[in-house]
């Protein structure tokens, strides 16, 4: 079965595929990834991703974690050089209850800065765990050669410096 394809007023585009199965799928993609970073910036789309995990206007983040868990769904994200993800994995009975709490994360997302203090550490402990694995940061090391100076030649994952830095005021103006 062919895909349909929709574009709402504000510009967001959705595209369905529609499935028998039991299980479905849903994602929100951002046209957005370490490739609109700056230099200060290094690493903020991924610490973005962690932070829209950490509560809402109206849910804490363990409401959002249990959202879904709580009847057998999983939700994740991820971030590449040119896009971040947000997914979900649900009982398809459960779409609605998907969609409204991938809509809270991604556009009601309180970023408590109580929580974005504990993520720096939750980030940088990833950060070191990388590079201590050879073959992973083979590939990072590549694209530093390769891209000298260029975003693009980045670590996803972003330095020690730029996680220290950002707050909840450096997120939303780069949300913006």
């Amino acid at each position: 079965m062919k895909a349909e394809t929709h574009k709402l007023s504000n510009g967001i585009r959705i595209i369905h595929k529609h499935s028998n199965s039991i299980v479905a799928h849903c994602g929100m993609m951002i046209n957005n990834g370490s490739r609109d970073e700056t230099a200060s910036e290094q690493g903020i789309s991924h610490f973005i991703e962690h932070a829209l995990f950490k509560g809402t206007k109206k849910r804490k983040a363990f409401h959002i974690l249990s959202r879904l868990e709580d009847v057998g769904g999983e939700l994740n994200a991820y971030t590449t050089k040119e896009e971040t993800w947000y997914y979900s994995s649900f009982i398809k009975n459960y779409y609605e209850r998907t969609i409204e709490l991938l809509s809270d994360i991604i556009f009601n997302s309180s970023l408590p800065e109580k929580e974005l203090d504990k993520e720096k550490d939750v980030i940088i402990d990833e950060i070191h765990s990388y590079l201590e694995s050879p073959s992973d940061s083979i590939f990072d090391d590549y694209e530093e050669l390769i891209y000298h100076g260029h975003p693009i030649g980045r670590n996803i994952l972003g330095i020690k410096k730029t996680i220290k830095s950002f707050n909840r005021k450096t997120i939303q103006a780069y949300m913006k």
